[in-house]
């Protein structure tokens, strides 16, 4: 009887270190295969320009009266002025992107100061993915609550082009910082009284957010 208890106590024994032993190795196992794998990608820093994203964009800007007449345009308005806006919109391909935005504007005019609202369209390309390069171009109308140019109207149409950097700050985050050629007028005519312009360089800088 004693034999036979003996016997069974060994077996049991040796059944339990038999499992240990094999979730030990399976455990090895398992460590080795992890520390054998490679880490996941870091994601990646700075705006995302691939086709179907979305983007927000929020900015600052300074603008200066230059060249009286430039191109085709006249320019004669000497006020500087600056402002905030936003832009929002979507990349149709890896390299060309459209949107629709806002700026608010002070116009620092003698006398007192002018606030006009814009509402404009964007077109940006960014010709190359490995470029920190863009180039730009907006279209849209402007209403203030005073002439502007001084001697002008409340209302203009505005157009500019230019280009800029941006600068990878965080996960689909950038710093963009530009110059752009700025035209506003009121299509009157050069003929009119009423028909003064101006043409500025206005610098901005601003962040834009990837969706």
């Amino acid at each position: 009887m004693r034999t036979s208890i003996c016997a069974m106590t060994t077996v049991v024994r040796t059944t339990v270190a038999d499992a240990i032993a094999k979730a030990c190795l399976l455990v090895l196992s398992l460590a080795a295969c992890t520390s054998g794998a490679r880490p996941a990608p870091p994601p990646i820093a700075g705006s995302q320009h691939v086709a179907g994203s979305r983007f927000l964009t929020t900015h600052a800007f300074y603008g200066v009266p230059i060249l009286q007449r430039s191109f085709f345009w006249d320019g004669n308005g000497e006020v500087d002025d600056s402002g905030i806006g936003v832009h929002a919109g979507q990349c149709l391909d890896d390299h060309v992107a459209i949107g629709a935005g806002s700026n608010v504007a002070t116009w620092w005019a003698p006398g007192s100061d002018i606030y006009s609202l814009e509402i404009e369209a964007l077109v940006r390309v960014h010709p190359d993915r490995d470029w920190p390069v863009f180039l730009d171009g907006t279209g849209g109308y402007q209403l203030a609550n005073d002439d502007i140019p001084p001697g002008g109207t409340v209302w203009n149409f505005t157009f500019s082009f230019g280009g800029g950097l941006e600068f990878p700050i965080g996960k689909a985050t950038s710093l963009l910082t530009g110059l752009q050629y700025h035209h506003i007028s009121n299509a009157l005519g050069r003929e009119n009284e009423r028909n003064p312009s101006q043409n500025e360089a206005r610098l901005w800088v601003g962040v834009e957010w990837n969706f």
